[in-house]
């Protein structure tokens, strides 16, 4: 006796359900990139997160199960744009000169940061606190991004690995503060730190703090 029929799959509806997921999905992780990064993990409730993202009560648990799950994606998603951009930056250093790669990788992290001030603020909520979150950070995204830098940073800067320690968090925090503190440089200085020329300007000055003055060509 053959075998009853199977219902065809709606191909159509189950896309359409996958598209309308990753929709209400993305929704909350863009909503609670902010959240996070301004006022920490602790201050930030999951219905906090769903008025944030304009989602009914209980969609966050429905799509990520706990608060816990839900901000290592968030975390996932702003370090994600800072790896993807950093990696094809990493890629050209062979074929320029060694202030040339430093300067790129410099000028690479002054303008992320000031167009992704969220990343500097989420570090300035979680690096300070030893807990599970650092880890998460620390094991997932920051030490892969370091490892990758130092080589070629320890090669041409002849440093060993604690002082590649010390420039690395001074080329991090010179390239982020300054724009991650926005509203105090309003304030006290009187003007928006991302603009460009502004933003062009601190990456010299840093390339120049850093690096020393360019030599010029002899005759």
């Amino acid at each position: 006796m053959d075998d009853a029929p199977t219902a065809p799959v709606n191909n159509g509806r189950v896309r359409r359900v996958q598209e309308r997921t990753e929709v209400a999905r993305g929704s909350l992780v863009a909503a609670g990139i902010p959240l996070f990064s301004e006022r920490g993990f602790d201050a930030v409730s999951v219905r906090d997160v769903e008025i944030a993202a304009d989602v009914k009560r209980g969609m966050l648990a429905y799509h990520f199960g706990d608060k816990e799950t839900f901000w290592k994606a968030v975390a996932d998603a702003t370090f994600e744009q800072i790896e993807r951009q950093r990696d094809i930056r990493l890629d050209v250093l062979k074929d320029i000169s060694e202030r040339e790669g430093l300067a790129l990788i410099i000028r690479f992290h002054v303008r992320f940061y000031a167009q992704h001030p969220e990343l500097s603020r989420l570090m300035s909520q979680e690096a300070r606190q030893d807990s599970w979150r650092i880890d998460y950070l620390v094991d997932n995204h920051i030490r892969s991004g370091s490892a990758k830098l130092e080589p070629y940073v320890r090669k041409n800067l002849k440093l060993n690995a604690r002082e590649y320690a010390h420039w690395y968090y001074i080329m991090i925090s010179a390239s982020a503060t300054i724009f991650s503190f926005e509203p105090e440089c309003k304030r006290l200085f009187g003007f928006n730190p991302r603009q460009e020329s502004v933003i062009e300007t601190h990456a010299d000055l840093i390339v120049t703090m850093l690096l020393g003055p360019a030599v010029e060509p002899t005759a």
